[in-house]
């Protein structure tokens, strides 16, 4: 049941990681932001004092999650648009010798690393050089 689970949210999460990378790096920012204001910022007056004070003593460590947080999302998001680079200068190449070479590669990307669609991209052009 749990492994069910697990393959389920990789399989997800293989489909979204552009977005979740993003959206995590959006987030992790704020939270890195936050947690500066309530450490070294909070008496001024435009700190959003609300926010603030719902965090408390708690802001040292908004601030290393954040960090933390940040590190990890822009590390995805990066990874995740080196592999899309990666895959579309593979895949653009006209040479069959060259596709050949890079074989290998470019199915592990598209099968572990990015969505499903980049499947169907490598199967495409299989059969346009006229492979298996």
């Amino acid at each position: 049941m749990a492994s069910e689970w697990r393959r389920q949210i990789n399989a997800w999460l293989q489909e979204h990681m552009l977005a979740v990378s993003s959206v995590g790096s959006i987030f992790s920012t704020f939270m890195l932001l936050i947690g500066t204001l309530g450490n070294w910022y909070a008496d001024e007056s435009w700190a959003p004092s609300t926010i603030l004070d719902i965090i408390g003593d708690w802001a040292i460590w908004v601030l290393i999650l954040g960090i933390l947080l940040l590190a990890l999302s822009s590390y995805y998001l990066w990874l995740t648009r080196y592999y899309m680079e990666r895959f579309e200068e593979i895949i653009s190449t006209n040479s069959k010798k060259e596709f050949q070479k890079n074989w290998t590669e470019i199915e592990q990307i598209a099968r572990y690393q990015l969505p499903s669609e980049y499947k169907k991209r490598v199967s495409e052009a299989r059969k346009k050089f006229g492979l298996r």
